[in-house]
């Protein structure tokens, strides 16, 4: 229920355009209403017509010799004209009857304004009395001896309630509107339903695809929409492209200076034997070797990150993971940490050999590194119904659940981790996993520290 009434309370492009065409219906309305009511008014029909003339004089002529009960009979159809007029008893909202015989009054409505005269007999006037304005026509009778005047306030605030008080506003939209609610709903939906192709293609899209949007709706305000969208990825492509490139030579002209350095750092040692001076020799090695790592750190980021312009073949995984681990071999040793691997048979995955290489790489390397001394790497592959899975666990201090998402990021590490590092290996993890259309979860491994687990799909048997 609290879930309903939010979503209620967020507002929506459908309902905007629902409470948008209900307005230009009320308003519609209101000026048909207007046109229509306003020259009735002007010339109101009961005004107009002879009927009502016709049965007050036929009245006043049958009951000439009772002139008590003429004047209760006219007082009933007086109040009678006023009910189906509207406006009550109030003279100065609703009609009012005057009757004279002989040039004398014989009866007339109470409040009735008796000074309102027409000059123009059977013509609708305009007249003004004291300070009022009306509209009356009067006729007489054949023989030209009873004059019957109907009158009508004609100030245009008495329109507003003349219109209400008939019903002719407010009861037509309480009746019309529920019904053309789920039209209107309806033909908002299917309009929408090119907008909807649109925004399904945006949402499946991955975070490194760029492409212009495939899916070119014919109406011209979507397509507007879709062009500005493709013309803004196509800035942010070339702008990726650019830093990618950047990135990528720097990285690369980066690599012989610092092999340079290495050498003649390396060079340099065996010509001096102060201990204090070997030292210092020693820390620029190590900042070397950081550096030299960094660069490769960001060429393979640059790689990762490139799209895949080859086919991708059947990998053996199972092999790819034993050379890794063989190659990382003297690392473990170095730390007394001991690897191993589990993978109940050789599994193939399709992929990019050298990418997969990286990924795997950066992966065991992680847990080596972060590992305490004497600890143990757990590397298994396992089938499972629709993908084939990786795990790398460790026994390190892990990565707190709430910067899981957040060390993905390039250059962003865990700020109390006190081994050094570029931040940029698990960003190449990711980056060659979404390219193998897989998925990487970061969990606690059993003994502490930091399960990668990483969705590969299933190798399809041709």
């Amino acid at each position: 229920m609290r879930n309903f009434c939010r979503q209620l309370r967020l507002p929506t492009l459908v309902r905007r355009i629902m409470v948008a065409q209900m307005l230009l219906l009320t308003l519609l309305w209101c000026l048909f209403l207007t046109f229509v009511l306003w020259e009735d008014l002007r010339s109101p029909s009961i005004l107009t017509g002879n009927k009502t003339y016709d049965a007050v004089f036929t009245l006043v002529q049958s009951m000439d010799e009772r002139p008590q009960d003429l004047s209760v009979v006219l007082d009933a159809f007086s109040k009678a004209l006023r009910e189906g007029y509207g406006g009550g008893e109030d003279p100065e909202l609703s009609i009012s009857l005057i009757v004279r015989k002989n040039k004398a009054l014989i009866y007339s409505s109470d409040g009735a304004p008796t000074g309102v005269i027409n000059t123009r007999v059977g013509e609708i006037q305009r007249i003004q009395n004291e300070g009022r304005a009306w509209t009356s026509r009067t006729l007489k009778s054949e023989n030209g001896d009873i004059e019957i005047t109907l009158l009508t306030p004609a100030a245009g605030w008495n329109f507003y309630f003349y219109l209400n008080s008939r019903g002719y506003y407010i009861l037509p939209l309480l009746v019309c509107i529920p019904f053309l609610l789920f039209p209107a709903w309806l033909s908002i939906r299917i309009a929408m339903r090119p907008w909807n192709k649109v925004v399904n293609e945006v949402s499946l899209r991955t975070p490194d695809d760029l492409s212009p949007l495939k899916e070119v709706p014919r109406q011209r305000e979507l397509r507007q929409m879709v062009d500005a969208i493709n013309v803004f990825l196509a800035r942010v492509r070339e702008s990726s492209e650019r830093e990618r490139v950047f990135i990528a030579d720097a990285a690369h002209e980066l690599r012989t200076p610092l092999a340079a350095m290495r050498i003649n750092v390396e060079a340099l040692q065996s010509y001096v034997s102060s201990n204090n001076q070997q030292e210092l020799l020693a820390g620029i090695i190590r900042s070397n070797g950081r550096a030299a790592r960094l660069v490769n750190q960001l060429l393979l980021l640059m790689h990762s990150e490139a799209r895949i312009d080859t086919v991708m073949e059947p990998v053996p995984l199972t092999t790819l993971i034993q050379e890794c681990m063989a190659a990382l071999a003297p690392l473990a040793a170095e730390r007394k940490i001991e690897l191993e691997f589990y993978a109940y048979d050789d599994t193939w995955i399709t992929g990019v050999r050298e990418r997969l290489m990286s990924l795997i790489d950066n992966l065991i390397e992680n847990a080596v590194k972060y590992s305490p001394e004497g600890g143990r790497v757990k590397v298994e592959v396992q089938l499972k119904d629709e993908f084939t899975q990786l795990r790398v666990s460790d026994a390190g201090p892990g990565i707190p659940v709430e910067l899981r998402d957040r060390v993905f990021d390039r250059f962003f590490r865990d700020p109390r981790q006190m081994q050094s590092g570029s931040g940029l290996g698990l960003a190449i993890v990711k980056a060659v996993a979404q390219q193998h259309n897989s998925s990487v979860n970061l969990t606690t491994a059993a003994e502490g520290g930091l399960m990668v687990t990483i969705d590969f799909p299933k190798l399809k048997s041709s």
